[in-house]
């Protein structure tokens, strides 16, 4: 078996802990292993392997770097697999400092497409890297436009979803029609123009607007909420169990105005909730117009509630239809369909190592 460290910046909440979570539970044993450079709150619980959080207290600290010396080599690591910034960077300096023969891997989640002095980093970085994995082709074409790196070195293997946790209840509530919104409360994952959907839309009776998520504009969002006022929207805050979420849903509004992938929309597929999301790179690749959910313009807050009147309108053998075609795209998005490109990525850069 090949020796393979995940690094990551910590346990949180994302994208690239999600991908580590479901690495360590599904190949548990001494050949993988992940180490956190920090705690950083909510932590996410991983269940099963060899998952270890440094007590580093900055972000900017170095000394994980020699703890990471040591675990290296005590465990003989062959790759070191390294996702979000500060893993990438020092991934960079283990290779560089003391494990020339070390096969170094950036896995891209998205910082390229936000942070300016990320992209600079990686174009001195990525040349020393043996692989960079990319989440989607929206962040394939990111890492080649803002760090330089030649598309023939990047691979896209997409994020998975845990299709044993996100699975579609066996009954919804007919009572309402649900919509809801997921993900941190910031500028770019339009907050903004869910709770103008939901103004637009309330006359409507029979709708409401449900926020799940924590993030920097959190206050503001709820000042918000108070002050327009809002009563047919509730604010859930962090939300543990995001199954029984999606479930309670009739419809998911993704509205970023960047998005490298989308886990919310694949995990609301996979409980048979459809979407309706903006039009841009990383989440067009999910989603399939009048098929398993709908494509608006960045901003389109009036096509969101046309969308969402309509749909709402629709006979239930309609939406009973696109409900299985949005399954049946999430399982597209499966551990067991991600775990195998993966691996064959793996064995191909120790084949191909010098």
């Amino acid at each position: 078996m090949i020796r393979i460290l995940y690094l990551i910046d910590n346990y949180s909440l994302g994208g690239a802990q999600i991908v580590v979570k479901g690495i360590l539970e599904n190949q548990p044993g001494d050949s993988v292993s992940s180490v956190a450079l920090r705690k950083k709150v909510p932590v996410m619980e991983i269940q099963k392997g060899t998952a270890i959080t440094l007590n580093s207290t900055s972000r900017f600290s170095i000394m994980p770097l020699f703890f990471l010396r040591r675990f290296i080599r005590l465990h003989q690591i062959e790759i070191i697999h390294c996702q979000l910034p500060r893993s990438v960077v020092f991934g960079f300096l283990l290779k560089v400092l003391f494990f020339k023969d070390i096969i170094y891997i950036i896995h891209e989640q998205g910082d390229i497409f936000e942070s300016w002095v990320y992209a600079t980093a990686l174009r001195v970085i990525a040349h020393r890297a043996d692989g960079i994995i990319a989440c989607s082709r929206a962040t394939s074409r990111k890492l080649e436009e803002r760090a330089g790196i030649p598309g023939s070195k990047i691979t896209v293997i997409y994020n998975f979803v845990d299709l044993g946790r996100f699975t579609p209840a066996l009954q919804h509530s007919t009572r309402t029609f649900n919509i809801g919104f997921a993900g941190r409360i910031e500028r770019r994952k339009g907050w903004r123009e869910f709770l103008k959907v939901a103004e637009i839309l309330g006359h409507k009776k029979n709708l409401k607007f449900f926020l799940a998520g924590t993030g920097t504009e959190m206050k503001q969002m709820e000042r918000t909420i108070k002050d327009t006022p809002l009563p047919n929207v509730e604010y859930l805050h962090y939300v543990s169990d995001m199954s029984g979420f999606y479930n309670n849903l009739s419809l998911l509004i993704v509205p970023s105005y960047i998005e490298p992938m989308g886990m919310v929309a694949i995990e609301a597929m996979a409980c048979g909730v459809p979407v309706i999301a903006s039009n841009v790179e990383g989440l067009n690749e999910l989603v399939s117009v009048n098929t398993d959910g709908w494509l608006v313009a960045v901003h389109g807050v009036e096509q969101i509630a046309r969308h969402i009147e309509d749909y709402a309108g629709q006979t239930t053998d309609y939406r009973q239809e696109i409900s299985r075609n949005a399954l049946l795209k999430a399982s597209m998005f499966s551990y067991t369909a991600f775990e195998p490109k993966l691996q064959q990525y793996h064995k191909w850069l120790m084949r191909n190592h010098d």
